[in-house]
This record gives C-alpha cells, structure tokens and sequence, in this order.
C-alpha cells in the first residue's frame, strides 16, 4: 500500500495544473501499475447541449485528448478501473439499453457495446485519469461531436446541419438549420435577415438591431435581452463557424414576429399576426376576409389576407357586412350614422349622418344598390337604405321589440326575422304596486317571413312552436332551415327544414349534437358537431345525407363557408377571446391570435 500511495503522489506532481484527483482507490491502482504520461493538462471550455463545461484536456503525440472522467459525467455516464484486467469500463443506460465501452491505455483499440472498434488516437493514463480522443468516446455513448471554437456535444442524438424552408408572410425561405440533441435550432443571421436586421457576433454574444430595438442573446445562457429588458430562451444559442443557432420562436418574438405551425412545416409572419378577441369572419374572396377584432383599447374590423396573413385594412368599426361581390361593407356606428367601407380601394365613406336612430343586421339587397337592416332603439323595425342616396325607407314595424336574425331570399323577395311576444306582467292593486307575477305563455321567439313583393309589407309568423329557433336560413328553393333546441331539455338540437309554403316541417338530422349551422350564398347548409373530434358535415336537405368535411381537435366557436363551398374559415378559443382559424392542407392554421 505504501508503494501504490508513493507512485500516486508521483503522478499527481507530472500533471502540471491539473484539477485531477483520483475518484476511488482502484483508480489510484490504476495510475500505479499502468504507464503514465508525463503531460500538461489544460482546461478547455467544451459546450454540452448548450451549456458550457470545463473538461481537462492533454496533446500526447500532437493529438488532443480529453478527461475520461469529465467527458463520462456531462454524458451521465459512469466510469471504472479493473487492476486486474487493467480495463476502465465507461457504461451508459439509454432507456433499456446498456451502452459500454471497454479501453486499455495505450491500445490502438476498444471494444464498444461488444465489439473491437479501432481507435483515432490511443488513450494515455495522465495522474490517475483516462484521457481518450473525444469524438469515439461520445459517439459510442450515443452522443454527438461538432468540432469548432469548442468542442460542441451532444448528449443523446446526432449534430445535423442543413438549410430548411420556412415561409415567410407567404413565400418560402431557405434558413440555415442545427439540430443538436434532438432540438431544432435556426440561424439567428438568416431569420433576422428576414427581418431585414442587422447582426453583429463576438465571442460572448449576438447583437440584433432593427429600427429602434437592440436584441442581445448570450452564447450559451438562457438570457435574451430586449431594448434593456431581460428574458429568457427556451434553448441556449450556439456559434458554429461563425453562425450562431437559437431557438425560432426566441428569435422571432424578440423581432416582434409569430410563428403559426403548419402540416408542411413553419409559418413566419414578421409583422405578427393579429391580436385580441377576433370574431365573426367574413369572406370577401377566396384569399381575403373580414374579421371584427377587440381588445382593451379599441374595437374594430380589419382585412386579412389568408396568403401572407396581413393586416392590410383597418377600419374604424365593428359589425360590417360584405357585399355579395366582395367590394363593398356596410355598417353603422355609435352615432347611427352609416358607412360604406370600399375594399377595394380602401376608403371608407359616410352616406347618411341625418339619422341618429339606432341600425344593426345589415342585409345586402340581391341587386347590391342597398341593403335591409333592423332599426330602433328597440329593434322593432324593418328598414331598406340606398346607398347611392343615402336615403332611408322604413319597410315594416309594429309592436314587437328586439327583432333579430334578420335574413334575405336568394332571389330577394323575401325577408325573415325572428322574435318573441313580450311577457304579461301582473301587478298588485294599491297605491305602493308590485309586480306579483309575469305570464310568460306565448313568448318563445318565433319565425316572421315579410313579402317584399307585396303592394302593403306585412310580416307574418310562419311559425308557432315553443322551441328556440338558432340561425334560421334561407336555402335557394325558398325552403328554411334553422337549428331548433329546446333550453328545458337535455335531448339534442334539431336541424329543421320549414317548406317555403311554410306548410310542412320536418327533421334532417336529430342525433347530432350540433353546435352551429352556415348557409353558403348557393344554399349549401353545413353543421358543426360536438363528437369525438369536432367535425363539420355538409347535409343534403333533400337526401339527408351527411357527408363529412373535416374533423379537428381543436375546439371550434363558429364557422363560415366561402361561397362556392370549398374554403372553410373557424374561429376558436383563445388567450384573449377567439382567434380566427382557416382550413388549409388538412388542418387549421392560425390566422389571429
């Protein structure tokens, strides 16, 4: 013992400047009865999964090798010395598997999970510490060498360097890639080219700069700082020949950008996509919609267009309705004034500022020279304004308040509404009265159809059940269809289709549960329903057949059908309200957030 205890003193005064001590006994036994190297061990910054490590590192016959022991700990690997066979066993758990590695020091070979391998450079006892060529050494432990700079590792999978597309407000881009132990990361250089930003690398850090923000990612730490606001990153970035690789999604938010996931692959909109609660998407053409959009500040509308996911239109008002070619929306404001809003050229003008009376539910005439819409302050009346003129004719109007669901027949003959009788309130006699009770018999909301060919516009109910009566509709034979659910049952709703005679109900489809309905312009009817996945289905109301469109996870609030019944936009919960979904290759990509 006292010999063995003497050579280890010896072999720890050759190791100029090493940190090294012997882990265990056997491994001062080792030092003992094998050759030792008289060589200087240096620290060296090695980068593991981003991360920096400090690992001993020795140049034995002009080849650079590394602590055995050091490299083993950052691949969670454990490392032992047998005197007797004179083998160190580096031995790794990967899941079910063992990986092991047997070496000799001073063996041009080693036997890898069984197998002789021959070696680059022959391993070399320095003090009482394995030093072996690095990149055999990680690769049989599963992991990965890179060598630059650093020496980059992977722990558990292959380095891949290649260039991926990602499309960038609509066209495709070629981005330098690195993927590194399983992670995706991109060339900050590339990507804030995108952004027509300015890069600047050194040896600690990346300095973005764009306009009036300066965005700093520290090489190998998890701190991104943003105009002097500090953050963190999901990966650390990682230089590579002078490129450095970080996280997209890092790069991208701190540039002020989004990323929507795709089936094909990434989507990058540098201006960011549209924020607060999103809703009530109308089509305009098959690559632009109009959606009503609210946050905190204001409340609004805008038009998107699908292909690049831009704002291109910001209108100063909510409830719009698109004309049928597309070209024109209407609306009203607070005041009771109302606007046309040119698509086209993206103007917006005033055409009647006289009435102040309250005007919602506007309804495109077929011929497109006005428009029906519910006014009062109680909604009780019908009302037609010419948009050439701006003038104002009241169609019908009685003693029923709050009319809604206002809709128009595809030939224009004919308009419908629904509403309900106010309740009867009884009171108790005396001077200090009180309502003692509210008769609310008759009151369900009911369908009113108005001939608008006729010489006198009156509205007549076409219906009379107790059901409530969601998104009636006009299909193009005349005919209606409307969701019937009934609020005191828990059977599921009804599609309905009312004749145009009004003479004859019937059900088209009673056990789905249905969640929202949409007629196209051509009278194509389509359902929403709760299932295992939520699916849309397109019904024929003459067959009653169901044919399936899509199904999705994700949870849909509304949904609308481009005209000609092949593009489907949605909306769906999100952070701030509902987002606006479009259906593309297969699967919804976010068009709000």
């Amino acid at each position: 013992m006292k010999r063995q205890f003497s050579n280890l003193v010896i072999a720890a005064v050759v190791v100029s400047g090493s940190l090294f001590a012997p882990v265990a006994m056997h491994e001062a036994h080792a030092a003992s009865v094998q050759q030792t190297v008289k060589a200087s061990v240096k620290n060296e910054i090695v980068v593991v999964n981003g991360l920096e490590k400090v690992v001993g590192t020795s140049t034995v016959n002009k080849t650079k090798l590394y602590s055995s022991k050091q490299l083993a700990t950052s691949m969670s690997a454990a490392i032992t010395y047998n005197a007797k066979t004179k083998v160190f066993t580096v031995s790794k758990k990967a899941g079910s598997q063992l990986k092991k590695v047997e070496y000799k020091a001073n063996s041009a070979t080693a036997t890898v999970n069984g197998k002789q391998t021959k070696l680059a450079a022959k391993p070399v006892v320095i003090g009482a510490t394995l030093f072996v060529e690095p990149v055999s050494f990680i690769r049989a432990l599963g992991g990965d060498v890179l060598a630059d700079k650093n020496l980059l590792i992977s722990t558990s999978s292959s380095f891949k360097t290649e260039a991926k597309t990602l499309t960038v407000d609509g066209s495709d881009k070629k981005v330098a890639t690195l993927t590194a132990n399983g992670k995706l990361l991109h060339s900050v250089q590339d990507v804030a080219k995108l952004f027509n930003a300015a890069t600047t690398v050194t040896n600690k850090e990346v300095k973005i700069t764009k306009a009036n923000k300066t965005i700093k990612l520290k090489l190998y730490q998890n701190t991104l700082t943003v105009n002097n606001q500090t953050g963190k990153v999901k990966q650390n970035p990682i230089l590579l020949k002078g490129i450095v690789y970080a996280d997209l999604s890092d790069i991208v938010a701190s540039l002020g950008g989004d990323i929507v996931p795709t089936k094909t692959g990434v989507f990058v909109s540098t201006a960011g996509l549209p924020s607060g609660d999103t809703f009530n998407p109308q089509w305009v053409d098959n690559t632009t919609i109009l959606v009503t959009s609210e946050t905190e500040e204001e409340s609004r509308s805008a038009l998107l267009h699908i292909p690049t996911k831009k704002e291109i239109l910001k209108i100063n008002g909510t409830e719009l309705t698109v004309s049928p070619n597309g070209k024109l929306a209407i609306f009203s404001d607070e005041t009771g004034a109302v606007h046309l809003a040119d698509l086209t050229a993206k103007k917006v003008n005033t055409i009647n500022s006289n009435d102040d009376s309250v005007k919602v539910e506007f309804v495109w005439a077929t011929d497109g020279k006005g428009a029906y819409f519910i006014q009062g302050e109680k909604s009780d009346a019908v009302s037609y304004i010419n948009i050439s003129t701006g003038e104002i004719k009241e169609i019908f109007k009685d003693k029923l308040s709050y009319k809604s669901n206002l809709r128009l027949s595809s030939d224009g003959t004919k308009l419908l509404y629904t509403v309900g009788k106010e309740g009867s309130t009884k009171v108790s006699e005396g001077d200090n009265s009180e309502v003692i009770d509210i008769d609310i018999t008759g009151t369900e909301e009911q369908i009113y159809l108005i001939n608008l060919n006729a010489e006198k516009k009156e509205a007549a109910a076409i219906t009379t059940s107790t059901d409530n009566k969601v998104s009636p509709a006009f299909l193009a034979n005349g005919n209606i269809v409307y969701l019937s659910a009934d609020p005191e049952s828990d059977s599921l709703p009804v599609l309905k289709l009312l004749s145009a005679d009004s003479k004859k109900t019937e059900d088209l489809i009673a056990n789905k549960d249905i969640l929202a309905i949409t007629v196209t312009a051509q009278g194509k009817v389509f359902i929403l329903a709760n299932e295992n996945l939520t699916t849309i289905y397109e019904v024929n109301p003459n067959t009653k057949k169901l044919t399936k469109i899509l199904e999705t996870k994700l949870e849909l609030t509304s949904f609308t059908v481009s005209s000609d019944g092949k593009s489907i936009m949605a909306t769906t919960p999100g952070t701030t309200g509902d987002t606006v979904v479009f259906y593309k290759n297969g699967a919804f990509e976010a068009l709000t957030k």
